[in-house]
């Protein structure tokens, strides 16, 4: 006989139920309580020659023969004999009425009399695999996968989202650290001296986010001394993270203090030239441009002259830049094609055109061609350029 099978049986056959701690249960007749002496106990007749004495304390509940779910159910089971649809059909009242165990063994009891019936089989987590129905669980190990919180999931993309989840809390740990030692730092006291070396002994790659943070807000309008945000720099230099990166590429261009600024560009070339190149390099073409971001990001890739770019400096010695003028004051009338008339006020919007020479530009090509200087003329760049690739194709490659 199946354990479930037991307990409803059971529920017809015993009057009283007693659930202990630890998921224990006992089945029998609650004969009387014990309130004699410090420990009270609950003595429970399970068979007309076995009595047992049950602690008080370790008694979580008792359900009795007088439990009205206990009695409709009762009442339900003597009228399903074996129709899988009946036993279905139970074993949904039975979730309804919070008896479930009698649920599990009534949807078991279903599939036991039909194998395929495809609501029971769904309630106990079947699923249809080919010919054959397989626990849902089953299926999805056989896949590969595994059980989180989140659901099924492949084992390498949990593990790397446990990491990322481990890595977001340690950059949390590091921030609120951060923050206590650039107090220490920024209100003179005891404990100054000490806070500012542990900051520029930081190494944890994970403090990446920390520090990043803490300079781009030291840029605001109370901004922290420069030689505080220095080490920030330098520290994000050393970490070499991604996080780190983009940070000193944002500082190299966004960063209004000259020193800061070089600093960060001269850590790029150390480690993450490649990104800064991509970050500065879309900066220099758009129909939305800029003078003054044309100007940052050629200040900025000045760090990183790289000859198959050429193109791109050439391109960039004039560029062109289209603006709207402010509307004006001023009033008008006017006549419509119907003969009527009306007041207009104020002037309408132009575009402005403006050209700019490009130092930066000028500059970059005068680095990877040493000796050569056509200054602003462009088609005589290229000219030199297309020569220059026809002669000797691999003097334009990058060094290996």
């Amino acid at each position: 006989m199946t354990l479930l099978a037991w307990v409803a049986i059971t529920a017809v056959a015993v009057a009283d139920t007693v659930e202990m701690r630890g998921g224990v249960q006992i089945d029998g007749k609650i004969v009387r309580k014990t309130d004699t002496g410090s420990k009270p106990h609950l003595i429970v007749e399970v068979d007309p020659e076995l009595r047992v004495a049950i602690p008080q304390s370790r008694v979580v509940k008792t359900v009795s023969d007088h439990d009205e779910k206990l009695v409709w159910y009762r009442q339900q089971l003597q009228q399903v004999g074996e129709d899988a649809e009946a036993h279905y059909q139970l074993a949904r009242q039975c979730k309804a009425n919070g008896l479930l165990d009698q649920r599990d063994y009534h949807f078991q009891r279903a599939i036991e009399i039909d194998p395929d019936h495809r609501q029971a089989r769904s309630a106990l987590k079947y699923v249809r695999d080919g010919n054959e129905w397989v626990l849902f669980a089953d299926q999805q190990r056989r896949r590969g996968l595994i059980p989180t919180s989140s659901g099924w999931e492949v084992p390498e993309v949990y593990l790397r989202e446990q990491r990322r989840d481990e890595i977001n809390d340690a950059s949390k740990v590091w921030i609120k650290e951060l923050g206590k030692l650039r107090g220490f730092v920024l209100r003179p006291g005891k404990r100054s001296a000490e806070a500012l070396e542990a900051i520029k002994a930081i190494d944890d790659p994970l403090a990446s986010t920390a520090l990043a943070e803490a300079l781009e807000k030291s840029r605001g309008n109370k901004p922290d001394p420069k030689s505080l945000r220095m080490i920030y720099v330098k520290r994000l230099g050393a970490l070499r993270t991604s996080v780190a990166v983009q940070a000193l590429v944002r500082t190299g261009i966004f960063e209004p203090d000259p020193g800061i600024r070089t600093e960060a560009l001269m850590q790029l070339q150390e480690y993450g030239a490649s990104s800064a190149v991509a970050s500065y390099l879309p900066m220099l073409k758009g129909d939305n441009r800029k003078p003054a971001e044309v100007t940052a990001a050629l200040r900025a890739l000045n760090y990183f002259p790289e000859p198959e770019l050429w193109e791109a400096y050439v391109d960039a010695l004039i560029t062109t830049h289209k603006s709207l003028t402010p509307k004006g004051p001023g009033m008008s009338v006017g006549s419509n094609s119907l003969g009527g008339s009306g007041l207009s006020t104020g002037s309408k919007q132009e575009v402005l055109t403006k050209t700019q020479q490009n130092p930066g530009a000028l500059e970059l090509l005068r680095q990877i061609a040493p000796g050569v200087d056509y200054r602003y003329d462009q088609a005589a760049w290229r000219n030199h350029f297309a020569e220059q690739l026809m002669q000797a194709p691999d003097d334009l490659r990058r060094d290996p």
